[in-house]
């Protein structure tokens, strides 16, 4: 092992450390020992088995004892909202105004599970159909930098309807209340279509909560005391901005207008209702409309905010909402989300959180990627082009050079063998 491989191995060990000795702050020390355990785990595996961690962690007990223990103190009551208000405060410091925090739904798909607590059908959005498992409640941050923007996980929750008194919306809900009050009432929340709900806009905007939400342009639009139909006001609209599109030789024409949603579940005159900004998309190539069009609702916090920004922001905000996929994408391929097996339904939700912390971990030290990169850039770097400019999402590489340095770690005193510390990403060349 190189010089700089050293170094960088005894930087992850020593902030990892400290990482899991902050999470834990304040816990009893069996409890700051499973902390650092798990996330020791997590890192180096990339996977919530249990049984690997337990074969990982190589301590003076056999695997099975150490199972047992992950296992029994997965089952405590409230790990889950201790890692939530963990999270919580690292994220505290970081968030600014122009921060965005992405709201999606995810699952984790069981199709032969029998005895997991709280199993039941949920929708599978890769597939496009019902499937057995757990619904999964995330909130990315992206945080704007000099160099870039970076990605933190600021909450994940793990949700069955049939065990959980409160619907989906609600916990939603006092997640963001609890995210405005620590956070001051900063940032952006991002939503997609599946989001475009009156309930949900009515409490954003008496919540004071910044928003973009994709619509889907099936609702009436309240004006006066008379509805009408989102169809009918769009084609009053004057399209008289444009806007570079995305791909080359595109434009897009774009419109706003200020309108009133009604929040209560039936229509009459005295119903009630709250003011939001529509920015109406349309797609034009070469001088020909191409697809249909792309309607944004959106509340800022400046009332006096000229016409062309709200659009520009509008669109700018959406366009970034597309990160969390390749979130949602890792979270299932390079850590195996999907492959969490527990029969208690706590301790799912418990190991969930737990992942969620680990990918803070991993997410976060793409603020130090210059001292992994010196380590093992055969890792980190793609191709001799963007040697000194990583790509914004590189957190693949940045989970791969993690679990690297933490198989070389010498945990209770024992030293990992010579086919432990073999460079795996060394060629071998046999004659």
């Amino acid at each position: 092992m190189s010089n700089k491989q050293n170094t960088t191995r005894r930087f992850v060990q020593a902030n990892l450390s400290e990482f899991s000795k902050k999470a834990s702050e304040g816990c009893s020390k069996p409890v700051e020992k499973f902390f650092k355990d798990m996330l020791f785990g997590l890192c180096a595996t990339g996977s919530p088995s249990i049984h690997n961690i337990a074969k990982l962690l190589q301590d003076k007990t056999s695997t099975k004892k150490t199972s047992e223990r992950l296992y029994r103190n997965l089952h405590r009551d409230g790990i889950d909202k201790l890692i939530g208000d963990v999270l919580l405060d690292m994220l505290k410091p970081m968030v600014k105004e122009d921060t965005l925090f992405i709201v999606d739904e995810s699952d984790i798909e069981k199709p032969y599970a029998k005895k997991m607590e709280g199993c039941q059908m949920v929708h599978n959005g890769s597939k496009s159909e019902q499937t057995n498992g757990y619904l999964l409640l995330n909130i990315v941050a992206l945080i704007a930098q000099q160099d870039g923007y970076n990605l933190l996980p600021a909450s994940s929750i793990l949700f069955s309807p049939k065990m959980e008194l409160d619907s989906t919306k609600q916990v939603l809900q006092d997640q963001i209340i609890d995210q405005q009050i620590a956070f001051r009432n900063k940032g952006t929340y991002v939503f997609d279509r599946g989001y475009d709900d009156r309930k949900l806009i009515g409490f954003l905007i008496d919540n004071g909560v910044s928003f973009v939400i994709r619509g889907m342009g099936l609702r009436t639009v309240k004006e006066g005391l008379v509805e009408k139909n989102f169809k009918e006001v769009v084609d009053e609209m004057e399209f008289k901005y444009q806007l570079d599109g995305f791909k080359n030789g595109e434009t897009f024409h774009c419109a706003t207008r200020r309108v009133s949603v009604r929040t209560d579940d039936h229509p009459s005159k005295r119903s009630n209702s709250v003011e939001v900004s529509v920015v109406v998309v349309r797609k034009y190539k070469r001088g020909a409309n191409k697809g249909k069009d792309f309607y944004l609702l959106c509340d800022f916090d400046d009332p006096n905010m000229p016409e062309q920004e709200i659009i520009t922001k509008a669109i700018d905000i959406y366009k970034k909402r597309w990160a969390i996929e390749e979130v949602h994408r890792q979270m299932k391929q390079s850590m195996r989300w999907e492959s969490m097996r527990l029969g208690s339904y706590q301790g799912m939700k418990n190991l969930n959180a737990f992942m969620v912390l680990a990918l803070f971990f991993i997410y976060r030290c793409k603020n130090n990627i210059h001292i992994l990169e010196a380590g093992f850039p055969k890792i980190i770097q793609y191709t001799k082009m963007d040697r000194y400019k990583p790509k914004d999402f590189v957190y693949y590489r940045i989970a791969e050079v993690i679990a690297t340095c933490i198989t070389l770690f010498i945990q209770y005193k024992r030293r990992p063998n010579i086919q432990e510390r073999r460079d795996r990403d060394q060629m071998k060349i046999r004659f």
